[in-house]
């Protein structure tokens, strides 16, 4: 796979300059320490579980313009990992093109290929915050997938909208690895602005997880499941004051063959962001996050979590659109669980942890007019 991605690399490189009228390059890099503490397995005192350093991102990208109504975007992440003896991964993480014009519809754009999932919160997080999105995070949705998606913006600046198809799958599998794309995911998403600094908005996507029939004897699949997702989210903006409120709710059914149960899982998550920029000068955030995940219905996962997170978020070096092109991010995140409301694997505080990060996060940029 990774053989595949570095000859599609090198030749779009090749290729892209002799056939578009500009070319972005770009380039992200996340450097991180963590540092995590919690009670060891195995006498369950206090110690610290982890202690590294690492690049846990390494977006490398390609933006062609090919004409006003025509650009693309190819990224490749490059990250620290454990799965292989280089100690690196390699993953494809968008490779899409955008058509403005391809349906007569005044703001209407087409996105094929490998995307951004238009659900919740995913695709306008931007990690001020060094945590995924809640839909991420837990894993109710993919942050990226391959699909078709027409996205738009409703007429004297009401809001936005989405409607997109998707493997389902995310951006992880593809081949042989897919359910052979017989129940492909189906997704809706709406954002709505009544007044300046409110939006509120939600989405709604239909998902299936395996194969329905088995192969190899057309038997029943007892591990094929369908998937309902929503979410509902507010958004206040006030001065300094961001803050962010989202309601997502997971509903996962099985075949009536077996005795497997059906489950709800849902999550509160409330994300507010002070800006002190206008006030000391210095472009600097305080951010905090509380998270309510709730699997107690799950049989094969009892959990009820929260998670608290605190920081700071500091961006430096701003160009002349005075983006940073730098970032030093601290957060502090502490995990517990509800023994009462939890399995025995929970009890004791055995999966609680305390987690501090500080995160340098650089990014670059170059347009190439051809």
């Amino acid at each position: 796979m990774k053989k595949v991605i570095l000859i599609a690399l090198i030749g779009l490189i090749l290729y892209l300059p002799l056939s578009s009228q500009e070319l972005k390059i770009t380039g992200e890099m996340w450097n991180r320490w963590t540092m995590e503490g919690g009670k060891a397995p195995g006498d369950s005192s206090n110690t610290i579980l982890k202690n590294y350093f690492s690049l846990e991102r390494g977006y490398l990208g390609l933006e062609p313009k090919f004409s006003e109504t025509v650009k693309g975007r190819f990224t490749i992440d490059i990250f620290s990992s454990d799965a292989s003896n280089d100690g690196a991964g390699l993953k494809l993480k968008y490779a899409y093109l955008d058509f403005s014009n391809l349906i007569p519809i005044p703001d209407l754009t087409t996105t094929i290929g490998l995307q951004k999932v238009y659900f919740g919160t995913i695709y306008d997080w931007n990690y001020d915050l060094i945590g995924k999105a809640p839909s991420d995070e837990y894993k109710i949705a993919n942050s990226s997938d391959y699909g078709i998606t027409f996205n738009g913006y409703i007429p004297k600046g009401w809001g936005e909208y989405a409607l997109g198809i998707y493997n389902g799958e995310g951006y992880k599998n593809y081949g042989a690895n897919l359910k052979d794309n017989i129940e492909p995911a189906f997704l809706a998403n709406l954002r709505l602005t009544p007044v300046g600094g409110i939006t509120i908005g939600g989405s709604i996507m239909a998902n299936s997880n395996g194969r329905n029939k088995l192969l190899a004897d057309n038997t029943t699949n007892p591990n094929y499941n369908q998937q309902l997702l929503t979410d509902g989210l507010l958004r206040l903006a006030y001065g300094p004051l961001d803050l962010w409120i989202e309601y997502l709710n997971k509903k996962v059914s099985y075949s009536e063959e077996f005795s497997i149960k059906d489950y709800t899982a849902n999550c509160l998550s409330i994300f507010p962001t002070v800006k002190l920029k206008k006030l000391i000068g210095q472009d600097l955030d305080l951010v905090g996050r509380y998270d309510r995940w709730d699997e107690t219905d799950n049989p094969a996962n009892q959990n009820l979590l929260n998670c608290i997170t605190a920081g700071l978020n500091y961006k430096f070096m701003h160009d002349e659109s005075a983006n940073p092109a730098m970032q030093l991010q601290l957060n502090y995140v502490y995990k517990y669980y509800d023994e009462e409301e939890s399995s025995a694997q929970y009890a004791n505080k055995l999966k609680d942890t305390s987690t501090l990060m500080l995160q340098l996060k650089w990014r670059f940029n170059n347009t190439i007019t051809l």
